[in-house]
């Protein structure tokens, strides 16, 4: 009789230890993904940040403008305001690029980034401003790799 109230004990405590990494699992599972999620919006609000400033910056909307297509018109300050517009621009996506090879950004998300990034440093001013420096560093083909 022991025996048989040892095995059932035996038996009950398996299925709780089962139940409980069952839990586990769908818990670090519901947590790896809220981690993700937050991750992700994090590096759009970001990007979308950037993008906001010529927005709301009728000056800097000018200077990114003339900037993109005709770099040779700014001044020298509005050509440094545009290249730090830019270096940030970049930046933003450098840490979307390093989520993403994390996992956290997915290849959908950062491939519409990357391509957009690459139309902006192909224009005048943006191969001006990566010319200016990098000094013939990576090649534009490497924002995507």
């Amino acid at each position: 009789m022991l025996d048989a109230l040892g095995n059932i004990g035996d038996f009950v405590g398996g299925i709780a230890v089962i139940a409980t990494l069952i839990y586990l699992a769908v818990q670090v599972r519901h947590n790896t993904r809220s981690t993700r999620l937050a991750s992700m919006q994090s590096a759009m609000l970001a990007a979308q940040n950037i993008g906001m400033l010529p927005a709301q910056d009728r000056d800097l909307a000018r200077v990114v403008r003339v900037g993109l297509a005709t770099p040779d018109e700014l001044d020298a300050d509005e050509f440094q305001q545009f290249r730090y517009f830019l270096m940030m621009m970049l930046r933003v996506h450098e840490d979307m690029f390093v989520q993403h090879r994390a996992g956290v950004v997915d290849d959908e998300t950062w491939m519409a980034r990357s391509s957009s990034l690459r139309t902006i440093f192909s224009m005048p001013g943006g191969r001006k401003v990566w010319d200016a420096s990098w000094r013939g560093g990576r090649p534009l083909s490497s924002l995507t790799a």
